[in-house]
């Protein structure tokens, strides 16, 4: 059992730094790690594909669609030219615009389709002014995370803690959301400082900008109409897709299907040009790995060592829930991570013989927050860099890394004091 468990560990190790080392595609990386897991029998076919989450799969390719339909009215350049006439044209403000109404709707939205709708507008904003998108970029994938934090619904780990521990919508909002906004704003900030330069917009930019009609930008209309229809009902069936007993992928995909129909053209193209195929492979071969280690143990020995380690001592339970969360999110998908370590919390809770509910936000925070290391803590990660690498800008694993671990342990810090104050452990 130690043999596979280390086996395993050694195979996923490589398999990140395979990802990290930029010298083959992600997906290309991803899927070499999940078939040789599956060829040398640490992981059967038929549990991988059980591990493999076709709900996030679904929800990402109706949405990519739906985008990519929306991208052909040039309803982003409108409001790209829009918001740089409204923060006249000043970069800091821009960015902290884009930050915030990212976070707002990641809150209530999928993380997903929060950033497959403002990747458009970011980049459509980097064209105009002729600059490089991958500030606004990383600031609204980090933006997303953050603000996926506030509440029951902004991300999946969430739904998870909620579910096992009875926590309610408005529980998230009351303990959570104060905290989600204190990191945001610290966030930008640090993002702020450290793009300062590149967020300078000169005279003549603006000035190219004020002479656009943003009236003009718009190409068609009619298909505007119809996938702004499409649009909102898909939103609509997210937020009602729990009434409506849906998975949030059998609603962005109904969408997306009735918007093909109606749009002009060849289905068939938008199908192959919008939908990033190597976006897909890439969950589908990663949600494999990370069942190859939860079934070899992986998670649970972890686990179960950080359990004795802070035997005893209550907040310290709470702050290594919170940075071994955090940090291990960075690199494993959050939401196989929590499926298992809500039952480590509980088991610590009942040794400690205190209330799991601290230990529980500590969790939530720690998934969440976490998500900002690396391009593996977040689906919506990867999305952005993907979008980014379309439109002429890379933005590598390490490039990433740099400022999204910063961020990530600016954000943990900050969550660290607010479980002193709240809970005074």
């Amino acid at each position: 059992m130690a043999m596979k468990a280390a086996i395993v560990l050694g195979l996923f190790m490589a398999t990140l730094g395979l990802i990290a080392s930029g010298r083959v595609a992600r997906c290309v990386a991803a899927l070499a790690g999940a078939a040789l897991l599956m060829g040398m029998g640490f992981i059967s076919f038929e549990t991988a594909i059980g591990y493999v989450d076709f709900n996030t799969l679904g929800l990402l390719m109706g949405m990519m669609i739906i985008v990519g339909v929306l991208s052909r009215t040039g309803v982003f350049q409108y409001v790209a030219v829009k918001t740089m006439k409204l923060t006249r044209g000043n970069g800091i403000v821009t960015l902290f615009a884009i930050a915030g109404v990212t976070a707002f709707l990641s809150a209530f939205l999928d993380n997903v389709t929060t950033v497959l709708l403002i990747s458009p507008i970011v980049v459509s904003v980097a064209d105009i002014m002729d600059t490089d998108p991958v500030p606004l970029l990383m600031a609204e994938a980090l933006a997303s995370n953050i603000g996926g934090t506030a509440t029951l619904i902004g991300d999946p780990p969430n739904i998870i803690i909620g579910s096992y521990a009875g926590f309610s919508f408005v529980d998230f909002l009351v303990y959570l959301a104060p905290v989600a906004i204190v990191v945001l704003f610290a966030a930008v900030l640090f993002l702020a400082f450290h793009f300062r330069d590149e967020l300078v917009i000169t005279p003549d930019q603006f000035a190219r900008i004020r002479g656009i009609d943003e009236k003009k930008t718009i190409k068609d209309g009619k298909l505007l109409l119809k996938a702004g229809l499409a649009m909102g009902a898909v939103l609509t069936g997210f937020i009602l897709h729990h009434v409506l007993h849906l998975e949030a992928a059998v609603v962005a995909l109904l969408g997306a299907s009735l918007l093909l129909l109606v749009t002009p053209g060849d289905g068939d193209h938008i199908i192959h040009n919008d939908v990033e195929w190597p976006t897909l492979i890439f969950f589908l071969a990663l949600f494999i790995v990370v069942g190859a280690l939860k079934e070899a143990g992986i998670i649970s020995i972890i686990a179960k060592g950080l359990a004795a380690a802070v035997a005893g001592h209550p907040f310290l339970a709470a702050l290594a829930i919170l940075w071994f969360s955090g940090l291990s999110c960075a690199f494993i998908n959050n939401v196989a991570f929590t499926a298992t370590f809500v039952y480590v919390v509980d088991e610590m809770a009942q040794a400690l013989s205190t209330s799991a509910e601290p230990l529980f936000w500590a969790l939530a925070l720690g998934a969440c927050l976490g998500g900002n290391g690396s391009f593996l803590g977040s689906a919506a990660n990867v999305v952005v860099a993907d979008i980014s690498r379309r439109a002429g800008h890379v933005i590598s694993f390490g490039g990433f890394m740099k400022i999204g671990m910063k961020t990530t342990v600016l954000s943990l810090s900050i969550a660290s004091l607010y479980l002193f104050l709240r809970f005074g452990l």
